[in-house]
């Protein structure tokens, strides 16, 4: 990896269904900070697929985005464009491709990646005025890949969640806490994929985050929710932004969101002003007991290592 850059860019990496959007949502609130969403996932849910932003405007017509992508791109990229990007992106950043990417490999493609979206995260960042940029893609190589670029100062934090909760949440259809008028359906997995890719990604975030150079600072999504200010304090000062001021953001019942400029994610993105705070602990009650033993049993390698 080269010298770090100037625009720091805060990476939550881990698997889904674990609040990443809460806790991209929650860093973008701090002062100096935005989060952008899931940017792996832009050119194809933003742009190819015209969807909307975490401002609650269409990724095109977004005030944050637009000037980004036209000072990376020359202009706003047409759908095509945007559709032919992502395919090359995402067949350089398959989880297969995890060996790769540790064995510090390269190609002309690759970096041309990194040269695309290390200067995209430095114009949003430009752009919005902002000192970080929260980046919420979660896929470890993608990480990897922008921590490449010479303009970014990647600081990578591990989201971790309990792999029941993950696995029970892979089950439904829509996020907790739906937001009206923004619903829309949510892929879904059987509890063994779902413990699978939990598995993976604790590994490979871990392992691709110290091989960039700087190991993960990691959140469990349990503490996020039961210490918020204790775990923003600490993100905050992994990525040199100020402690947020004592009832600024974190309140007695929750937190006082920020709007984003997350341009995809889960629909919870669009987000903002008084959140109440609770576990998601439907799974304690509802999942089936085979299924919560056949998780624990193919996680358990990593699952105690995080206090599950």
């Amino acid at each position: 990896m080269g010298t770090r850059g100037t625009t720091r860019v805060v990476y939550v990496a881990g698997t889904g269904r674990s609040g990443s959007t809460l806790l991209g949502n929650a860093l973008g609130s701090l002062p100096g900070a935005l989060h952008v969403g899931e940017v792996k996932l832009a050119m194809r849910r933003g742009l190819a697929e015209d969807g909307f932003c975490g401002c609650r405007r269409p990724v095109r017509e977004c005030p944050v985005w637009v000037p980004a992508l036209e000072r990376t791109f020359g202009h706003l990229p047409t759908p095509a464009e945007a559709a032919a990007l992502d395919r090359r992106l995402t067949d350089a950043v398959r989880t297969r491709r995890t060996a790769w990417w540790l064995a510090g490999r390269t190609s002309p493609e690759v970096e041309e990646l990194v040269t695309v979206f290390g200067t995209l995260l430095a114009s949003l960042a430009d752009v919005a005025g902002a000192e970080v940029v929260v980046d919420s893609s979660k896929l470890a190589p993608f990480g990897a890949l922008v921590a490449r670029s010479d303009l970014l100062d990647v600081r990578p934090v591990q989201l971790v969640r309990d792999p029941r909760a993950v696995a029970w949440s892979w089950q439904r259809a829509q996020a907790s806490g739906q937001v009206s008028g923004f619903e829309e359906e949510m892929e879904r997995f059987s509890p063994v994929k779902s413990s699978l890719m939990w598995l993976e990604s604790t590994a490979s975030v871990a392992a691709l985050s110290a091989r960039g150079g700087r190991r993960a600072h990691v959140v469990r999504y349990e503490d996020l929710v039961d210490d918020p200010a204790g775990v923003l304090a600490g993100v905050a000062a992994f990525a040199d932004l100020p402690v947020p001021a004592a009832g600024s953001l974190v309140h007695a019942d929750g937190l006082h969101l920020a709007p984003s400029h997350a341009a995809a994610g889960n629909p919870n993105r669009v987000r903002s002003g008084p959140v109440q705070l609770r576990r998601d602990d439907e799974w304690s009650r509802r999942m089936p007991a085979g299924q919560r033993r056949l998780v624990s049993m193919i996680t358990a390698p990593r699952r105690r290592s995080h206090g599950y």
